[in-house]
């Protein structure tokens, strides 16, 4: 909600990139101070954190920003959402054991999420076919995003991660655009106070915090947790900004919890998810 009243101001791109940028810098700031020594990677381990960086951090916001500016954010999230059903179907292919309570809970945390997200709703119907495409190519980046952290997880801390992901996601920007070509001096104070909204309430705690669980749990149920964050828009909707909770979005938010504790509930072995 926050990123899309920033485009009356900021093209996607221009979002993206000051997101990233902040980011890095608030995360190389932090854990240069507090861990140095965690900071040093394998050099043959650089292609797969570049790849992270750039095409699972970046990516995802810009192609995410890219689409709700086209269609609605409800129907941007769904479809976001069903990156943790591609991350099922990838352990299944590589040879892991995916459980059938495991498919169940995706599609429950799918569904739960298309009400919860108010996407049944006639008036979020007005929908273009880029802002589709891209919706659902930033479920295929958020479902590699997550694929290579749980691979670069098994190595490195979750520090590690945040700061060479967000360095290669800055290094992809500035090729495409320098930072200091960034619309600095134009940029009015209350735009710039959503940036910083955006980089602390949407960047740094979540990604923080699921770089974190991923290290701990299996990548593709910290998806299916992250279902929970339409929930979490609609309830915050409703207490700061009082809009209504429609019955259907409240039973699709219980609905995702319900998801979310199927996933859960289940021990994840050497060879399942």
């Amino acid at each position: 909600m926050i990123a899309k009243s920033a485009f009356e101001s900021l093209s996607p791109s221009v979002l993206a990139e000051f997101r990233v940028l902040f980011a890095f810098f608030v995360f190389l700031g932090v854990f240069v101070a507090l861990r140095r020594d965690e900071l040093r990677i394998r050099r043959q381990d650089l292609p797969i954190f570049a790849l992270f960086g750039i095409v699972g951090l970046a990516g995802v916001s810009l192609v995410y920003y890219e689409a709700i500016k086209r269609i609605p954010v409800g129907v941007a999230l769904v479809i976001e959402y069903t990156g943790p059903l591609l991350l099922l179907g990838y352990a299944r292919l590589r040879g892991r054991t995916v459980g059938g309570r495991l498919w169940i809970a995706g599609g429950l945390a799918i569904v739960g999420c298309f009400f919860a997200a108010g996407a049944y709703d006639a008036g979020l119907r007005e929908l273009n076919g880029l802002g589709l495409a891209l919706a659902a190519a930033d479920a295929f980046f958020f479902a590699l995003y997550f694929a290579l952290a749980e691979r670069l997880g098994i190595r490195y801390t979750t520090p590690t991660l945040l700061v060479w992901g967000f360095g290669f996601a800055l290094l992809g920007w500035s090729i495409v655009r320098a930072p200091w070509t960034l619309p600095w001096a134009t940029t009015p104070p209350d735009v710039y106070l959503q940036i910083a909204e955006v980089v602390v309430i949407a960047t740094l705690i979540p990604f923080a915090l699921t770089l974190a669980a991923v290290r701990l749990i299996p990548a593709a149920r910290v998806g299916l947790t992250a279902t929970f964050e339409p929930v979490v828009a609609a309830v915050a909707a409703w207490v700061v900004l009082s809009e209504r909770l429609d019955l259907p979005q409240i039973v699709g938010g219980v609905v995702v919890l319900i998801a979310i504790g199927i996933a859960q509930s289940l021990r994840p072995t050497a060879g399942s998810v």
